[in-house]
C-alpha cells in the first residue's frame, strides 16, 4: 500500500511542480487518505489513530518540501525530480511511523520537525548507499577486456 501511495504522490508532484505550492495542497489530502487507508486495514477505529504526530507528519513534510520547491525548484529538471523524491519519502515516512503506532498498544512516540527534515533531506539515506555503493565498486574493480591494436 506504501508503495502504490508513493508512487500517486511522486506522479503528482512531478507533474504539478511548475505551479508552487500545487503539489503540496494535492499531495496533503493523498497523504491523509493514506493514512485513513492504513488505519482501516489494521482494523483501529479511525478515532484511536494517532491523528496529532500524523498531521505533524503531513503538514511539517509540506512545509520543508515547499520550502524545497522554491530552493531546487529554481533549477528546471532538479526540481521535478526532488519533488518526487521528497513526496516518495515522505510517504514512506508516514507510512513506517503509523505501522509503528498502530501495531504497539503504547501512546505513539512524538514526531520531531529534525525527524521529517531528516527523512526528507536524504530520502536515500545510508540505507540505500549501504547495498548501492558496494555494488558499483565491484562493477569497478572488475576488468575490463583489454582491447588489442590492430
Amino acid at each position: 500500500m506504501t508503495n502504490v501511495y508513493s508512487a500517486v504522490a511522486a506522479v503528482t508532484s512531478f507533474v504539478t511542480q511548475p505551479i508552487p505550492g500545487a503539489d503540496e495542497l494535492i499531495v496533503v489530502p493523498i497523504h491523509y487518505y493514506y493514512s485513513v487507508s492504513v488505519t482501516r486495514h489494521r482494523g483501529v477505529p479511525l478515532l484511536k489513530a494517532p491523528w496529532l504526530q500524523v498531521s505533524k507528519i503531513i503538514w511539517g513534510g509540506a512545509g520543508v518540501r515547499l520550502f524545497a520547491n522554491f530552493t531546487l525548484g529554481l533549477i528546471p529538471v532538479a526540481g521535478l525530480f526532488s519533488n518526487a523524491v521528497t513526496a516518495i519519502a515522505l510517504t514512506e515516512l508516514l507510512g513506517r511511523y503509523l505501522d509503528r503506532a498502530l501495531s504497539s498498544p503504547a501512546s505513539p512516540p512524538e514526531v520531531s520537525m529534525k525527524a521529517i527534515k531528516d527523512a526528507l533531506r536524504q530520502p536515500l539515506g545510508a540505507r540505500g548507499s549501504r547495498r548501492i555503493w558496494p555494488a558499483i565498486r565491484r562493477a569497478f574493480r572488475r576488468s575490463a577486456p583489454a582491447s588489442t591494436p590492430a
